[in-house]
C-alpha cells in the first residue's frame, strides 16, 4: 500500500466515523426530545402512568372482568384512537359502524403489538410510545405523522378468542349449520347439490369460483380503489385450478375434491389446513379461513 493510498483510506474512515457520530448525536437528541415531550404531556394532563422496560408509558384506566390475556395465535379485537401529543387525530376504528380492528397474536408486528401485550380482555388504557417504538424517523400518511413523532393510543380490548372460538363464531356468521367435520378437521357444508354431476378427477384442472373470508373484517381498497371494511381477502370467478395434486392449500384441496360439477359448498379451514404459522398477504399467521367454493358445469 502506498503512502497516498494509506492517507486516502484514513481520511475516508475518519469522515465516515464523523458522519456516523453526527447521525448518532441527532438520534440521541430526538430520543431526548421525545422524553421531554412525554414528561410534559404526562404532567400537563396529570396522568398516572407506568413505564414498561421497552420505554412505553401506559395506564390501564379501566380493567376488564375476565382477566383473560391473549396468548400466541389468539385473535384479539379492539377499538382505538391514535393521536399525536398535540391532539391531532391520526387514525381510529369506528364504534358507530361497529368496526373493531382484528389482530392475531404473534403474526404481524405493528405499533399496537406492544400495547396489547399489557392488556387483558375488557381493559381500557392509554399508551404513549416514543418514536423508537412507533414510526421511527420516517413520516407517514403524507406528513400526517411527522418523523420522530410520539404517538398516543387509547385502546379498548373488546375480546380475546382462541382459534376454536373464532371457528365457532365463523360458523354462526357464515350460516354453517350441522356441517360434516372430516378426520383432518375440515368443516364442510354443501349448499348446492348436483347428484348427477361429474366427479372431479385428481391432477386435472377445472374452472372454480370462490370467495375467501377471515374471521374478522379489515380495511382495504377494492378494485375501484375505494376503502371498504369486510372480511374478504380473495375472490375469483373462473379461476383455473389443478385439483388433488397438492398445489392448493390442504383444506381447500380437500374441500373441492368433495364436490361434483355444478355443486357449491362452504368450508371452514383450521389454520393447520390453511397457511399455518405463516403470514400470507393480508392473511395473518394462524388464521382459520372460510371459503365459498363452486365448481360450475364445464
Amino acid at each position: 500500500m502506498t503512502r497516498s493510498t494509506f492517507y486516502l483510506s484514513f481520511v475516508l474512515i475518519f469522515t465516515l466515523f464523523g458522519l456516523s457520530s453526527c447521525d448518532f448525536n441527532a438520534i440521541d437528541q430526538q430520543v431526548e426530545n421525545n422524553e421531554k415531550d412525554i414528561q410534559k404531556y404526562i404532567a400537563d394532563n396529570k396522568l398516572n402512568v407506568q413505564k414498561s422496560p421497552e420505554g412505553m408509558y401506559y395506564s390501564i384506566l379501566s380493567a376488564g372482568t375476565s382477566g383473560k390475556q391473549a396468548a400466541y395465535t389468539d385473535l384479539v379485537k379492539y377499538h382505538y384512537v391514535m393521536t399525536l401529543l398535540n391532539g391531532s387525530k391520526v387514525d381510529s376504528t369506528s364504534r358507530l359502524l361497529k368496526q373493531p380492528r382484528g389482530y392475531v397474536t404473534g403474526s404481524f408486528e405493528s405499533v399496537f403489538t406492544l400495547p396489547l401485550r399489557y392488556m387483558k380482555e375488557g381493559d381500557k388504557g392509554v399508551f404513549i410510545l416514543p418514536a423508537s417504538l412507533a414510526f421511527g424517523g420516517s413520516s407517514y400518511g403524507n406528513g400526517l405523522i411527522p418523523a420522530y413523532s410520539v404517538i398516543k393510543i387509547d385502546i379498548e380490548l373488546i375480546s380475546v378468542q382462541t382459534e376454536n372460538q373464532v371457528i365457532e363464531e365463523m360458523k354462526k356468521t357464515y350460516n354453517v349449520n350441522n356441517p360434516e367435520v372430516t378426520s383432518t378437521g375440515l368443516i364442510f357444508q354443501k349448499t348446492i347439490s348436483n347428484p348427477t354431476g361429474k366427479a372431479l378427477i385428481p391432477t386435472q384442472s377445472y374452472l372454480v369460483n370462490y370467495t375467501g373470508r377471515l374471521g374478522f373484517s379489515y380495511l382495504k381498497l377494492d378494485a375501484a380503489g375505494k376503502v371498504v371494511y369486510d372480511p374478504i381477502f380473495d375472490s375469483r370467478t373462473g379461476a383455473s385450478m389443478l385439483v388433488g395434486a397438492g398445489q392448493l392449500i390442504p383444506g381447500f384441496d380437500e374441500g373441492i375434491m368433495k364436490l361434483k360439477m355444478g355443486e357449491k359448498a362452504i368450508v371452514i379451514l383450521p389454520s393447520k389446513l390453511g397457511y399455518g404459522a405463516n403470514n400470507q398477504g393480508s392473511i395473518p399467521a394462524n388464521s382459520p379461513l372460510c371459503f365459498e367454493i363452486e365448481v360450475p358445469v364445464q
